[in-house]
């Protein structure tokens, strides 16, 4: 069998056989691509790699059990997206508004709190202004009335799906910009308590 010019539901079906080579030519196919896709989300190579290889792993754990009948490459970039999207939410810091924060935690501050807040503050709403206004709108409905996916999904007239792309293109850019907007103090202050 001629490896490299075998069509990848040929391969998966000998991986299935357990055939190790057909498994390493689908891994050679599809780790760069999933690599790039996922380096869109996660600016971290290392974890982005990382991400991909568990990926590709448990595929090769699972053949027995995944039934995949016409398209891998489906099947691969669907389960990495979610991958990815499951990792992006387990980063997300909880939602807490500065003001609850001064509210709940008003004695043992430094005498620059205040200011940091500040700052925090701003930083978070200029990066949030720096948002398309659906992924915005996504967002706030998120994180400041803590709606879950499916209700802004009901509310927005959108899909889950589409919700979930959102939020992962919303937190990504959050991050981004950011740090662009405030100094590494205000940012470790900004995810340590948001």
């Amino acid at each position: 069998m001629d490896y490299k010019q075998a069509a990848d539901i040929e391969l998966w079906h000998r991986c299935q056989q357990d055939d190790m080579r057909a498994y390493n030519e689908l891994f050679n196919r599809y780790f760069p691509r999933m690599l790039h896709l996922t380096c869109r989300y996660i600016a971290d190579t290392m974890k982005a790699e990382e991400l991909c290889m568990d990926q590709l792993y448990r595929l090769w754990i699972k053949r027995h059990e995944i039934a995949i009948t016409h398209n891998l490459s489906g099947y691969l970039f669907r389960s990495i997206r979610n991958l990815v999207t499951s990792h992006l939410r387990e980063r997300v810091p909880v939602s807490a508004g500065l003001d609850e924060l001064k509210e709940k935690h008003p004695l043992g501050r430094s005498a620059d709190y205040g200011l940091l807040s500040e700052e925090a503050d701003e930083a978070y709403r200029n990066a949030l202004g720096e948002l398309s206004p659906q992924r915005r709108r996504v967002f706030i409905l998120s994180r400041e009335e803590n709606l879950t996916y499916a209700e802004i999904a009901q509310r927005m007239d959108l899909s889950v799906n589409t919700v979930e792309n959102y939020m992962v293109a919303a937190l990504g850019s959050l991050r981004k910009n950011i740090r662009e907007y405030a100094p590494s103090s205000v940012v470790i202050l900004l995810f340590i308590f948001c």
